[in-house]
């Protein structure tokens, strides 16, 4: 399935499952509700009838869902590393980060305090789909609600090394919709990643190229702390961005194969985001 969260009214928003040039939508806020509804939420998803609106690309602006938590991995592609002049980690590097504010696919991104300008880069993100605590990788992907585009905006600290993804002003941006395991890969692998800033490739790269795949990463993350439903795994972002930090005026065109893409101008106005979840 695809999912997606749009809004109905100025202060109604609703989950909807993507079907060709339609949506029909569910009985649930939005993709994180829908999934922390209980563990068939799936299965209710995909045979739900109900109302059926055309599908436009207005109507995909917002986040499919806020996430809990974010669990973040650091350099994660051999270009990353050769980027940031390091070697290969032991075990990949995990942190728990709660960006300052959420953002669809579609909105228009403030521009934080931010002297050396901003960090960014294109990630695979992994939504989890039920409580995930000491798992072993070989059952991890059965924790796996499904796959979206992400990249986190937030200030360049140290020139040679993005910081700051929870500090004020960080936007996490993802969409515009969530896809299900059964209509990728497994694991994800094989997708192809881009990025462009004001029209100029940036970043090209391969979800296989990852030096720790989704169900080690998932594994590892469920040992540093308990995940919950809605929470959100980013798989680490390939070289190419640490040259070119976004500003004002700044557009972002990132993509992942049959995620879809995010699309914004970076600009001083405030977006549509939502509050990370308390």
């Amino acid at each position: 399935m695809r999912l997606t969260t749009i809004r109905i009214t100025p202060d109604r928003t609703t989950a909807a499952r993507i079907d060709g040039k339609h949506l029909t939508l569910l009985p649930h806020p939005d993709v994180g509700a829908l999934i922390a509804s209980g563990p068939d939420w799936a299965r209710r998803a995909a045979a739900h009838t109900g109302e059926r609106l055309p599908l436009a690309p207005t109507t995909t602006e917002l986040p499919p869902l806020v996430p809990g938590r974010v669990v973040r991995v650091g350099p994660n592609y051999p270009t990353r590393l050769r980027e940031l002049d390091r070697q290969r980690p032991a075990a990949p590097s995990l942190s728990v980060v709660r960006p300052h504010t959420v953002a669809g696919a579609r909105a228009t991104v403030p521009l934080p305090a931010a002297p050396r300008g901003l960090g960014w880069g294109v990630e695979l993100g992994v939504v989890v789909a039920r409580r995930a605590h000491r798992v072993p990788a070989a059952e991890a992907l059965r924790h796996v609600a499904g796959y979206v585009v992400v990249t986190h905006l937030h200030a360049l600290d140290d020139p040679a090394e993005p910081l700051g993804p929870d500090g004020p002003g960080s936007v996490l941006l993802l969409g515009p919709e969530l896809v299900t395991p059964e209509h990728l890969p497994v694991g994800a692998r094989g997708l192809t990643l881009t990025a462009a800033l004001d029209g100029r490739p940036v970043q090209k790269a391969n979800t296989s190229d990852l030096l720790v795949d989704v169900a080690t990463l998932l594994a590892h993350a469920g040992d540093l702390t308990p995940l919950e439903p809605g929470d959100l795994i980013t798989t680490g972002t390939p070289g190419g961005t640490l040259a070119h930090p976004l500003g004002s005026g700044h557009h972002l065109h990132v993509a992942a194969k049959a995620l879809g893409a995010i699309d914004h101008l970076i600009t001083a106005t405030r977006p549509n985001t939502h509050p990370p979840t308390p």
